[in-house]
């Protein structure tokens, strides 16, 4: 490339190994990057940031322009970008070794990781991954695999309506049936679906004007139902950790996950929370399931894990299910499963450090301030007119847009989207779900930035009125 044919007419990105063009980088970007979850005509015709470095709760592009990250880079970045510690323990750890196979062999950042994992969530055995949906694949794997070994021959899965697990085979079933899943119906098993928890939707027809709910907690009681219905069959039930995210950010009413665990063992099933979103201090505890139930049988762990820096997932396991898989060599009683880059010791070295920080930190305790006043603030949102319902918890807030009461924007007006570009415009980054707002920003944020993020939807939305 010659460098100097453009010097000083066009911008350069120099962050990478090799220096392009800002009008090279937007081109490929649309000629060759198939982006996940994105309609990519869409994405040629908006031509959204290119970001190239980030520092705290801001992401900056490649012309210069600060946003400010209002959803942790899809709700995983904890203590913000460039966190010294985590960023340091990465770079020490990749002088040392890089990658070394963990299928036989262990590495010292695997090994502690998955000693300081089962000490946070009180679960022995702790199998490592690189992504959330693998780890509930491994989740789904071992659930069956220990109904067989065992000899209980259960090969039914249960599930909550609108739930999110993952985008693999297995994840996507325990998802049930979405706008996610339904074009992969071919590859998915059946499950038994309980009903939905979504309050401002009630299919019970219990929610009253917007903010309040009038409540019997049928969803509950039609759950414990089916479940008992489906004792013979049900060998797993799989639940987000107190909080649906990618069905809209909707919170279990109060007593769900404690149902769900006397129910599932009062039939011998197995209980899989899935913390990949709402775990390390999403909820204001440092995992979800902790507001109401000492532990359940299995955890699914990812995003966070890390601080967002790095992919690892982990899979946390009771000793009573890890015991169907131990025997000797020749009887090849070992979990069929694993990845190349399971364990990855630069990986683990970041998660390792990530939980530090936590455990140092005094984290969950300090972070409570915070979330009392981010609470206290989208709920200012209920006052506009085009905002129907604001719920959540601890860092997770879901702010639904409506036409009138519960009547939402035509399809083809995408109001959530058109919300969400007028933000990136003021320097504030959210990702919509439909006409859903996601709020879910760094533990580091501040309350100065929090009032920045509500101020510019109450501006946004309000524009929604001459849209």
């Amino acid at each position: 490339m010659n460098r100097n044919k453009n010097k000083g007419k066009e911008k350069r990105e120099k962050k990478g190994i090799m220096e392009y063009t800002k009008r090279q980088l937007v081109r490929w970007d649309t000629e060759h990057f198939w982006h996940p979850y994105t309609q990519m005509r869409w994405y040629s015709e908006v031509r959204p940031p290119i970001i190239v470095e980030a520092k705290g709760n801001y992401l900056f592009d490649i012309d210069g322009k600060r946003y400010l990250d209002a959803v942790s880079s899809i709700w995983c970045i904890t203590f913000g970008h460039s966190e010294r510690r985590i960023v340091r323990a990465i770079l020490e750890q990749a002088k040392k070794l890089q990658h070394s196979t963990t299928l036989g062999l262990s590495n010292v950042p695997a090994i502690v990781l998955t000693k300081k994992i089962s000490s946070l969530v009180g679960l022995p055995k702790v199998f490592l991954a690189e992504d959330g949906a693998e780890a509930v694949e491994v989740a789904v794997k071992l659930s069956l695999s220990y109904s067989k070994r065992s000899g209980r021959k259960r090969k039914v899965f249960c599930t909550v309506k609108n739930a999110y697990h993952g985008d693999t085979a297995g994840a996507m079933s325990v998802s049930g049936k979405t706008i996610f899943t339904s074009e992969y119906a071919e590859l998915m098993f059946d499950v038994v679906e309980l009903p939905s928890v979504y309050c401002f939707r009630c299919p019970f027809n219990r929610s009253k004007v917007k903010g309040e709910r009038m409540c019997s907690y049928e969803c509950v009681e039609i759950a414990r139902k089916t479940i008992k219905r489906n004792r013979g069959k049900i060998c797993a039930v799989f639940v987000e950790g107190g909080v649906q995210g990618a069905a809209g950010i909707i919170p279990f009413p109060e007593g769900y996950i404690k149902m769900l665990r006397e129910e599932t063992e009062k039939y011998d099933m197995i209980l899989v929370v899935d913390e990949v979103a709402t775990g390390f201090g999403r909820t204001g505890k440092l995992f979800g399931f902790q507001w109401e139930i000492e532990k359940p049988d299995i955890v699914c762990l990812g995003k966070g894990l890390s601080g967002g820096y790095l992919p690892v997932s982990a899979t946390v396991v009771s000793q009573k299910i890890y015991e169907v898989f131990d025997g000797e060599l020749w009887e090849y009683k070992h979990f069929f499963h694993g990845h190349t880059f399971t364990g990855n010791p630069i990986s683990c070295a970041s998660a390792v450090e990530n939980i530090r920080i936590f455990e140092e930190g005094n984290v969950i305790e300090k972070i409570q301030d915070t979330i009392h006043y981010l609470q206290k603030r989208v709920r200012e949102l209920l006052e506009l007119e085009y905002v129907g319902d604001v719920r959540g918890k601890g860092f997770m807030w879901g702010i639904e847009i409506v036409k009138r009461n519960k009547e939402s924007f035509p399809r083809g007006f995408m109001a959530g989207w058109r919300v969400a570009l007028d933000m990136w415009k003021k320097g504030i980054f959210i990702r919509p779900l439909g006409d859903v707002l996601v709020v879910n920003p760094p533990l580091s944020i501040r309350k100065s930035e929090i009032d920045i993020i509500v101020e510019s939807i109450k501006e946004s939305v309000t524009k929604l009125k001459t849209s």
